[in-house]
């Protein structure tokens, strides 16, 4: 019986972390999502009385609904996935390929996702939380296509 490599195992590890990472940001979105459509209502508008801030913001708007709409929807869309690269990410345990493949194209689409987190208004610990999740992403992906990790299917 052939022992796993590390690298694998190091790869599944981080990719797990990742997505514990993304759903800590996706968490932080849910609780505070009128604050950050506020906020980033306030950071585009203007006024003819100087800046806007976001007291000043009507939450009731169609603009703040719609916002807010769009923030929740991408949050659970980044539980889901954030869950289903959790799944991916124990299945590849066993050296599949696919499953492997799968997990980084998760991974690097939610690597561009954290590169739009730069351009609009988020929770402070979302931020946070896109620091090491960048590392971690960056890790498993290379990790998962290592000549080891790769070797491991082929002698199972």
């Amino acid at each position: 019986m052939n022992r796993r490599p590390a690298t694998l195992t190091s790869a599944v590890a981080a990719a797990i972390a990742a997505a514990g990472l993304n759903l800590i940001g996706a968490i932080a979105i849910l609780t505070s999502s009128m604050d950050v459509v506020k906020e980033q209502i306030a950071a585009s508008a203007t006024s003819s009385d100087g800046p806007v801030t976001p007291e000043m913001v009507d939450t009731g708007s169609e603009r703040a609904t719609n916002l807010v709409t769009i923030y929740t929807s991408m949050a659970y869309a980044t539980i889901f996935w954030s869950l289903v690269l959790v799944l991916l990410a124990w299945l590849a345990l066993r050296g599949g390929r696919a499953t492997r493949v799968f997990s980084a194209l998760i991974l690097a689409f939610s690597l561009l996702m954290k590169a739009a987190d730069l351009f609009i208004a988020i929770p402070t610990l979302t931020l946070i939380a896109d620091v090491p999740f960048v590392v971690l992403a960056l890790a498993a992906i290379v990790l998962f296509f290592m000549p080891a990790s790769n070797a491991y299917r082929k002698t199972r």
